[in-house]
């Protein structure tokens, strides 16, 4: 397994000068600026009717909230997406019990507990994806507090803020 990426800032390594210039050049040139508001006010190709409509949803909850860039953009098109097809999958499941229930006086068929179960493993497959882009996109508690402890430690010119993976 390999070991976590440091940025400069954080390693212990002795670096000549060149080396370190040439790093530090390097970061720049990959990320993104974070100080700049992303242009998420028209949604990605794709994100169009459910999809269009989480979109529209989240950017609005993140008004005044610099988590995105630019670069964010089709993760949170693809996060959209994963969205909208987990409430489609939830209506087919909620349907299919439906139907299974009333034909049979209550009890399910064979057939359909089998459908039913297959459904709901690929729910459930969907739900663990979708919280891992939530979490990679700073959309849950956990993730907020770990890019607040980042910029705050940016700010103190800490280096060893992230000595320990925190």
């Amino acid at each position: 397994m390999s070991s976590a990426v440091k940025t400069l800032e954080n390693q212990t390594k002795h670096l000549t000068n060149a080396e370190i210039e040439a790093r530090a050049a390097a970061e720049a040139s990959v990320m993104p600026d974070r100080g700049r508001e992303a242009d998420l006010a028209k949604p990605v190709k794709g994100c169009i009717g459910a999809a269009g409509t989480y979109w529209r949803t989240i950017v609005k909850r993140l008004d005044g909230v610099a988590l995105l860039d630019d670069l964010d953009r089709e993760a949170l098109g693809i996060y959209c997406q994963m969205l909208a097809r987990r409430d489609r999958l939830n209506r087919l499941c909620e349907r299919l019990l439906a139907d299974a229930c009333t034909e049979d006086g209550g009890s399910m068929s064979t057939e359909a507990t089998d459908k039913l179960d297959s459904l709901t493993a690929k729910l459930a497959t969907l739900e663990r994806n979708i919280m891992a882009y939530a979490d990679k996109l700073g959309f849950t508690p956990q993730s907020r507090v770990r890019l607040a402890q980042k910029r705050a430690a940016a700010a103190a010119g800490d280096a060893d803020a992230d000595f320990f993976g925190d």
